[in-house]
């Protein structure tokens, strides 16, 4: 009976372990999301950006990795390389795959470059990795770096989000929405259809009719013409400019020193 019991308890423990097993597979080994090797950041900042990117990967369970980089210098390397290999030989990335993406500032060169890698390169594609990264530049040449990394991770989390959520990424042809413009063009309008209100309403106050000429001031045979010509002025020329159809969206590849295949882009800053 005793050994019974034993057996017993041991099946319950084990099966206790088993169900604090989560239902998602983690593959990504570190657990470092800011290595802020320029030192750009105070140390409260890291910390806080480390806990807003890694609420941010909790959020879509574990399936992306975010990552941000600093560094003086790429060794020679170029910002695309020296990317992907932060990313392959520091062991990002969730998923079998390695899903997820990196950004890497480099300070000496002035440069910054996305990594995408795993399912990450159908999540962010060519155009929308341009997109973000033109958004983190503004904040890296204003020198507010924490905004820079904040707004990476934001960027990350609706382009994850919207992927998840439909199953097709932002792109050439299904670009974010920028409610910011649409106001600004809403309102732009609604001050026209005022001023020509105000203007007509302006008009009926008017007793006297503009004329289009001094005939009706002159009287019939005080004035004779008896000499005329014409006498050519200016001409208008209107151009129509012709957009390219050209260009298409998705992500472009390549293989990193370590042989993986990533997408990314960069620029400068």
């Amino acid at each position: 009976m005793d050994l019974l019991k034993k057996i017993a308890a041991l099946v319950l423990v084990t099966a206790a372990v088993v169900c604090t097993v989560p239902s998602y597979t983690v593959y990504a080994e570190n657990s470092d999301k800011v290595v802020d090797g320029a030192g750009l950041l105070t140390y409260s900042e890291e910390q806080s950006l480390e806990n807003y990117i890694l609420n941010i990967i909790k959020k879509h369970d574990y399936g992306y990795d975010i990552v941000v980089v600093t560094t003086n210098s790429t060794d020679g390397k170029s910002p695309e390389a020296y990317a992907d290999d932060c990313y392959d030989y520091n062991d990002y990335g969730y998923d079998s795959s390695g899903s997820g993406l990196l950004l890497m500032v480099d300070m000496g060169g002035r440069n910054w470059h996305i990594s995408t890698k795993g399912n990450g390169i159908r999540v962010f594609t060519d155009y929308g990795i341009s997109r973000i990264g033109d958004n983190v530049a503004g904040y890296l040449s204003d020198g507010n770096y924490y905004g820079a990394f904040e707004e990476f991770a934001d960027q990350a989390d609706s382009y994850i989000e919207k992927y998840e959520s439909s199953g097709n990424a932002y792109d050439v042809g299904n670009q974010p929405k920028n409610y910011g413009s649409m106001f600004m063009v809403s309102l732009t309008i609604g001050l026209i259809a005022a001023l020509i209100v105000c203007l007509c309403m302006k008009a009926q106050l008017k007793t006297a009719v503009r004329q289009m000429g001094a005939r009706v001031y002159v009287k019939n045979g005080s004035m004779r013409v008896t000499n005329s010509r014409d006498i050519f002025l200016y001409n208008n020329v209107t151009r129509t400019k012709i957009e390219s159809s050209s260009g298409g969206g998705g992500s472009s590849t390549h293989r990193s020193s370590s042989g993986s295949t990533h997408g990314g882009g960069g620029g400068k800053f």
